[in-house]
C-alpha cells in the first residue's frame, strides 16, 4: 500500500485522466474537495496516518468510493488555522480511538499537498516559536532562582518543553499571556480533554497533581507581569476546571489586581459556576473565555458529560462578566457537520447575544472525528464551516472573530 493523496477536483470540468478525486466529510456526509475549499498545507502542519480507517474518494459521478490501495492520511494544523472538513476515511469501530488531534482532510494539487482549512487568526504573539530549547532552559533556571519554592515553575517547564505549550513558554520568557495553572480537579468529563482521560483514549498530557496556593499564583503572576507583560490566565491544558478552586482564585486575583491595576486577569473555563465567577470579577478578574461545542443540550451533554451544571450556568457565566464590563470570549470548539448546522448556528447566535460575547474564537476540536460522530445524534447537513463563520459575522456584526485572546485595552487616563 502507498500513501497516495487524491487529486483535488478543480471545478465542474472533469479530468479524463483522473478516475477518482479527493473527498472529505462533513459529519456523516461525504463531499468532494475542490480548489475553492482547500489551501496549501501550512509549513508547520503535520501529516499523519489514520490506522484502522478505510480511505475514501469521489468518483466522476460524485459517488463516494473506497480506495483500496491508499493509506488514509490527515493533516494536523498549526495554531491559527481552522479545519473546514474532516478526512473521508471510515472507521469500523475496532481498536482504540485515535489520539486527540484535529484531523483535517488533506489532498494533492499540482504535486503539492493541500488541506481543507482556512487561516483563522494571525496574532503575532502566537506565531511559531523560534526560541531554542536552550533559551527555554535558561529562562526556567532564572525563574527557579527568582521563585525557589514555587512548584508552578517546574510545572511550566514540563509543559513548555514536553507539550510545546506556548502559554507556558510565554510565562518562562515573561512575555504576552502568562499561564497560572490552578486546579487538578474538574467537574466535567470531556471527550476531548487533553490532560485526563478514561479509557479508551490516552491523554497527550499529564494533569497537574497538586493544588497551588494563592501565594504561589500571585508570586508567579508578579514575576511575569513585572516585565510589562499584559496578561495572565487561569485554565490551562495541564489542569482541570479552575472554577473548582474558587476561594483560592479569589484570593489570588485580589492579590494580583492590587499589584497590577492595568493587567488583564483572564480565565479559561467551562462556565460551570457563575456564582464563583462573580466573586472573581469582584476581586478584579476582567476577562473570560468560555468553551462550548454546542448550545443544544443533547450535544453539549454528549461531549462534556458535565457534573452538576448545564447550559443555564454556562450562559449565566458569560452574563456575569459582560455586566461587569469585562471581556467575554467564546471558545467555539468547531466540528464540521455540527458547528455549521443551521439549527446549531441559530443557537450559537442566541447564546452569544445572551452572554455578551465580544469575540468568537474558532478552534478545531481535537478528538477522533469518527469516534465523536458515533456518539452524537444525527443532524441535518451543515452549510460548511466557512459559510458558518460568514453567517455569524453577519448576524453578530459587533463581535470579533479569531483564534486567540487579546489583552483588555487599558482605558486612557483623564
Amino acid at each position: 500500500m502507498t500513501v497516495r493523496p487524491l487529486v483535488v477536483r478543480p471545478d465542474d470540468t472533469l479530468d479524463a485522466d483522473t478516475a477518482t478525486y479527493a473527498a472529505a466529510r462533513s459529519g456523516n456526509r461525504v463531499v468532494g474537495l475542490t480548489l475553492g475549499s482547500v489551501i496549501p498545507l501550512p509549513s508547520e502542519a503535520k501529516l499523519v496516518h489514520l490506522p484502522g480507517r478505510q480511505a475514501y474518494g469521489m468518483d466522476r459521478d460524485g459517488v463516494p468510493v473506497v480506495i483500496s490501495d491508499a493509506v488514509p492520511v490527515a493533516a494536523v494544523l498549526p495554531v491559527g488555522y481552522l479545519r473546514t472538513y474532516l478526512p473521508a476515511g471510515e472507521w469500523d469501530g475496532a481498536g482504540a480511538p485515535l489520539p486527540l488531534f484535529g484531523y483535517t482532510a488533506v489532498a494533492e494539487h499540482g504535486g503539492e499537498l493541500v488541506a481543507a482549512a482556512v487561516q483563522s487568526d494571525d496574532f503575532g504573539a502566537w506565531q511559531e516559536r523560534e526560541d531554542s530549547g536552550e533559551t527555554i532552559e535558561t529562562a526556567w533556571q532564572e525563574a527557579k532562582l527568582a521563585l525557589p519554592h514555587n512548584r508552578l515553575v517546574d510545572q511550566l517547564h514540563d509543559c513548555a518543553v514536553d507539550n510545546r505549550c506556548y502559554t507556558a513558554q510565554n510565562t518562562l520568557l515573561r512575555q504576552h499571556e502568562g499561564a497560572l495553572p490552578a486546579s487538578p480537579a474538574c467537574n466535567a468529563d470531556c471527550l476531548g480533554c487533553i490532560s485526563l482521560q478514561r479509557a479508551p483514549v490516552d491523554s497527550p498530557q499529564e494533569r497537574m497533581r497538586y493544588a497551588p496556593t494563592a501565594l504561589e499564583l500571585v508570586e508567579l503572576a508578579t514575576y511575569h507581569l513585572d516585565t510589562g507583560a499584559p496578561m495572565v490566565s487561569f485554565g490551562q491544558g495541564c489542569e482541570g476546571e479552575p472554577l473548582t478552586r474558587g476561594a483560592v482564585l479569589v484570593e489570588a486575583v485580589a492579590g494580583i489586581r492590587a499589584r497590577f491595576p492595568a493587567a488583564t486577569i483572564h480565565i479559561n473555563t467551562n462556565g460551570s459556576r457563575p456564582d464563583t465567577l462573580k466573586k472573581l470579577v469582584e476581586a478584579g478578574l476582567n476577562s473570560v473565555r468560555i468553551s462550548a461545542i454546542s448550545f443544544t443540550d443533547q450535544i453539549f451533554r454528549a461531549y462534556y458529560r458535565p457534573i452538576g451544571y448545564g447550559l443555564e450556568e454556562v450562559l449565566n457565566s458569560g452574563t456575569v462578566v459582560a455586566e461587569s464590563g469585562g471581556q467575554v470570549c467564546l471558545n467555539l470548539l468547531t466540528f464540521p457537520g455540527v458547528t455549521d448546522v443551521s439549527s446549531e448556528l441559530d443557537a450559537t447566535v442566541a447564546a452569544c447575544s445572551s452572554m455578551g460575547v465580544q469575540q468568537v474564537q474558532w478552534r478545531t476540536l481535537n478528538v477522533d472525528h469518527d469516534w465523536l460522530r458515533s456518539l452524537l445524534p444525527e443532524l441535518s447537513p451543515g452549510v460548511g464551516i466557512e459559510e458558518a463563520r460568514r453567517r455569524l459575522e453577519v448576524e453578530l456584526p459587533l463581535v470579533a472573530h479569531g483564534n486567540f485572546t487579546r489583552p483588555v485595552p487599558v482605558a486612557p487616563r483623564r
